[in-house]
């Protein structure tokens, strides 16, 4: 993975984001921004296309879930209870989700996959 690439959060969760923000950083990612919903998100990547994704599948809406599937970079967060997680997981691949909790080796693991 490029360091230099831009990060994208999107969570409800503020904590979460910076928990996350702040163990990127501490692997070297510094190019990072957050938003808390979908609208936020998309207003983001309708100027940069070349963002990695990490995102919560609570935000995630129709118009996010088309954006996500034509490009390869992103990772949903989803608890493994949700109903949802096997509908997004058959609609956007398996390898972009990832369960709760999120330890930092994992994360990274995930995000060097990807690229």
């Amino acid at each position: 993975m490029n360091y230099a690439n831009p990060i994208l959060i999107c969570d409800e969760n503020e904590e979460f984001r910076i928990l996350i923000r702040d163990m990127l950083t501490k692997n070297g990612f510094f190019h990072i921004l957050e938003s808390s919903n979908a609208d936020e998100a998309l207003e983001i990547l309708k100027d940069r296309k070349d963002y990695l994704l990490l995102l919560e599948a609570k935000v995630l809406n129709e118009k996010l879930i088309q954006t996500v599937q034509n490009k390869k970079n992103f990772i949903i967060f989803a608890d493994h209870s949700e109903s949802s997680i096997l509908k997004l997981a058959s609609k956007l691949g398996v390898e972009h989700i990832m369960s709760y909790p999120v330890h930092s080796k994992k994360l990274l693991e995930k995000i060097n996959s990807l690229s």
